[in-house]
């Protein structure tokens, strides 16, 4: 195998991206840097689990969005492979048909606190465990790992795994739902978004309720 390619570390991060904002951004960047990634690899989820019943843009438009907002950073690109594959999208499958992509590379799925706490849950999730690393960025307000260790219900083998993987990077307290909520109320959305995402919002007008 080439030595190269086995070093190769490649960052997933998953979400609705409902729309893609610049906290998105900044994590990832921070993952990257601290994690030593060469790509990090925006993939939005067709059907999130956890919001199947939620009312989303079409994935076009969300897609688009994301495709904007990292067009000029070479250590991002964005992936259809859930939109593609269609119906409920669960990581395993994500990180399944990634590792296809990109034989011999280390995948890191990024992830919050909210989400490390409610792996337990998730569709196969010792599968999951042991065909990538998980990388947790904290939340804003958070700083007591302690209160989110009691919380992380799997293994004790995956769980000190995942509890030395946890990292304190920027934190940027903007969300999705923010935003969506400040375009239907007539608000700016400036700075939240990256400039050619905001311009996509009100030329398509996206959100406005």
């Amino acid at each position: 195998m080439d030595m190269q390619a086995s070093a190769k570390r490649i960052g997933i991060m998953g979400g609705s991206f409902d729309p893609v904002h610049v906290g998105h951004l900044i994590i990832a960047q921070d993952a990257a840097e601290r994690l030593e990634l060469s790509e990090v690899i925006f993939i939005p989820a067709a059907i999130p689990p956890h919001k199947q019943h939620v009312q989303q843009v079409d994935a076009e438009h969300r897609l688009n969005m994301l495709r904007l907002a990292v067009e000029t950073d070479i250590r991002f690109s964005v992936s259809d492979t859930e939109f593609q594959r269609g119906g409920v999208s669960y990581t395993i499958d994500t990180i399944r048909s990634m590792r296809e992509e990109h034989p011999g590379a280390g995948l890191v799925l990024i992830v919050g606190s909210d989400t490390l706490v409610d792996l337990h849950n998730w569709y196969k999730i010792d599968e999951l465990l042991n065909l990538c690393e998980v990388a947790t960025f904290l939340r804003p307000g958070e700083r007591c790992l302690d209160a989110i260790a009691e919380k992380v219900n799997v293994p004790e083998e995956h769980r000190k795994r995942l509890l030395k993987n946890v990292i304190e990077a920027h934190l940027v307290e903007i969300s999705s739902t923010e935003i969506r909520m400040r375009i239907a109320e007539g608000l700016g959305i400036r700075y939240l978004v990256p400039p050619e995402v905001e311009m996509y919002i009100y030329e398509h007008g996206l959100y406005r309720g």
